[in-house]
C-alpha cells in the first residue's frame, strides 16, 4: 500500500489548502482489492449484476433514437427538468416531501459535499461531523481547513449530550458552527441508525445555536428490517441542506446524485457547480429518467434488499462463528457496512498488509476520523461479494486478526497505542 516518494519541483506553486488534502484509503484499496484472488470487503460497491445489461441497453437505444441531439448537448445547471421530477418520487418513496425546484442534480453526491463545502466553509471554521465519519465527506471538508468537531456515535447515532457540550463550549467562545453533517440511516461506515429520538434531538439543538444539517442519505431505500425513521428534512425542511444518490439504487457509474435545500442556498450551490462543471451529463440524466419512469425500480429495489440482506446474515452468522469473544460490531437494520471494532492495541492500518497477503481486504478504520482515531476499528462491506465469499473473507480475516493478536501478547505490545492522526490546522 505504500507510494513511492517523487520529490514534486512545483511545491510553492500550490494553494495552502492543497496541504489539507488527504488520498482517500478506499479509493487507493480499489487498486489493490481488482485482483480476482482477493476477496474485497472494502470497497462500498453496490451489486450492480442485479441490473438487466438489455434492458440498460433497451434504454440507451431509445434515447439515441427519438432525443439524440439534446442527449449529446449541454444541459441545464440544475438539471434535466423530468428527472428532477423522478427525483422528487424517489423523495417520496421515503416519505419526504419535496417539489422539483427544491432540488440541483449533481455528479454524484460526492459533487454535492464538494460544493457544500465550498460556499460554507472558511478556513477555522467550526463544522461537526459524527465520528467515525464518510471519508469522502472528511476530505471534503478538510481541504477548506475547517477545525472539524467529531460526536461518537452508538447504535442510535449521535450522542446528543456530547454535542450539546459541544456547541455550548464553541458558544460560549463566541464560536459559531456552521453545519452538523450527518449520515441518519445505516451509516457509513458504522452501520448504525439514528434514531427518531434522536432526529428530534439533533434538530432542536441545531435550532438552538443556529446551524444548518447536512443530511447524507445514500442507503434509506437499503431497508432490511425495523420501522423507517422520518428524514431530517421531512422534520424540518428550512434548516436542513438533504443529499441523495441513485449510486446505491440504480447505478453508481451514472454518477447522479442531488441536493434538496432551501433557495438562497440552492442559488449559491447553483453558482458553485456551474464553475464546477457547467451541467451534470445530459446523457446520463436522461437514463435515469427513462429507466424510473419507465421500469419496476421499486421492485428492483425490494430486489436488491433481499440480495443485501441475505448477504448481511452471512457476515454476522460469520462474525459470530470466528470472531465471537475477539471483536465486536455494529448490527446495521439496512445499507452496506458493519464497523467491527478489535483489542485497542491491534492497529488495523498496520494489519492491513496481512489481510492482503491471506487475501482479503478491508478499510482501516483510521480514516473516516478527522485527526485522530478508530486505529483498532475497521469498516467491512457486504453487499458486492457473494455469500459465499463473504463466508471465505470473514473466515480468512479473522485468521489474520488471530496472528495479530497472539503476535502482540508475545512481543508484551497489549496496552501500547500509537497510530496517525491528521494535522487540525
Amino acid at each position: 500500500m505504500s507510494k513511492k516518494f517523487v520529490l514534486d519541483p512545483f511545491g510553492d506553486k500550490y494553494a495552502h489548502r492543497t496541504s489539507s488534502m488527504l488520498s482517500s484509503e478506499i479509493r487507493d484499496l480499489l487498486a489493490v482489492t481488482a485482483r480476482r484472488d482477493i476477496i474485497s470487503l472494502a470497497g462500498g460497491l453496490p451489486y450492480t449484476q442485479a441490473m438487466n445489461p438489455d434492458m440498460i441497453l433497451g434504454l440507451v437505444e431509445e434515447i439515441l433514437r427519438d432525443d439524440c441531439a439534446a442527449a449529446l448537448q449541454y444541459g441545464p445547471t440544475d438539471g434535466y427538468a423530468p428527472l428532477k421530477r423522478s427525483l422528487v418520487e424517489i423523495m417520496r418513496e421515503e416519505g419526504t416531501p419535496c417539489l422539483p425546484e427544491d432540488i440541483i442534480v449533481t455528479n454524484g453526491a460526492q459533487q454535492g459535499l464538494e460544493i457544500i463545502s465550498k460556499i460554507f466553509i472558511n478556513p477555522g471554521d467550526d463544522i461537526v461531523t459524527e465520528a467515525p465519519s464518510y471519508v469522502g465527506a472528511l476530505n471534503s471538508f478538510l481541504s477548506y481547513q475547517p477545525r472539524i468537531h467529531a460526536i461518537p456515535v452508538d447504535e442510535e447515532g449521535i450522542l446528543l449530550d456530547r454535542l450539546k457540550e459541544t456547541l455550548e463550549g464553541l458558544s460560549g467562545q463566541g464560536r459559531k458552527v456552521k453545519f452538523i453533517y450527518t449520515v441518519p440511516n445505516f451509516h457509513n461506515p458504522a452501520g448504525v441508525t439514528m434514531s427518531t429520538e434522536r432526529r428530534y434531538g439533533l434538530l432542536q439543538l441545531a435550532e438552538a445555536f443556529d446551524c444548518l444539517v447536512v443530511e447524507d442519505n445514500p442507503y434509506g431505500l437499503l431497508r432490511f428490517e425495523g420501522e423507517p425513521c422520518p428524514t431530517l428534512r421531512r422534520l424540518v425542511e428550512s434548516r436542513v441542506i438533504y443529499w441523495g444518490t441513485l449510486s446505491k439504487i440504480f447505478s453508481a457509474g451514472m454518477r447522479i446524485g442531488w441536493v434538496a435545500a432551501p433557495h438562497p442556498i440552492l442559488e449559491k450551490l447553483l453558482l458553485a457547480k456551474q464553475s464546477a462543471d457547467l451541467c451534470t451529463s445530459s446523457f446520463t440524466q436522461r437514463i435515469a429518467h427513462l429507466y424510473f419512469a419507465s421500469q419496476d425500480w421499486r421492485g428492483q429495489v425490494r430486489q436488491l434488499v433481499e440480495i443485501y440482506r441475505e448477504r448481511r446474515n452471512v457476515m454476522l452468522e460469520a462474525m459470530e462463528e470466528f470472531l465471537s469473544g475477539i471483536a465486536s460490531w455494529t448490527r446495521p437494520q439496512g445499507g452496506l457496512f458493519l464497523w467491527v471494532t478489535l483489542p485497542e492495541f491491534i492497529k488495523t492500518s498496520d494489519m492491513l498488509a496481512s489481510a492482503i497477503d491471506a487475501k482479503v481486504a478491508y478499510v482501516p478504520g483510521r480514516g473516516f476520523f478527522p485527526y485522530e482515531g478508530g486505529e483498532n476499528s475497521m469498516r467491512l462491506n457486504f453487499s458486492y461479494p457473494e455469500p459465499d465469499m463473504v463466508w471465505e473473507g470473514i473466515k480468512r480475516l479473522s485468521k489474520v486478526v488471530k496472528r495479530e493478536i497472539a503476535l502482540a501478547k508475545a512481543l508484551g505490545m497489549e496496552g501500547k497505542a500509537s497510530g496517525r492522526s491528521r494535522t487540525k490546522e
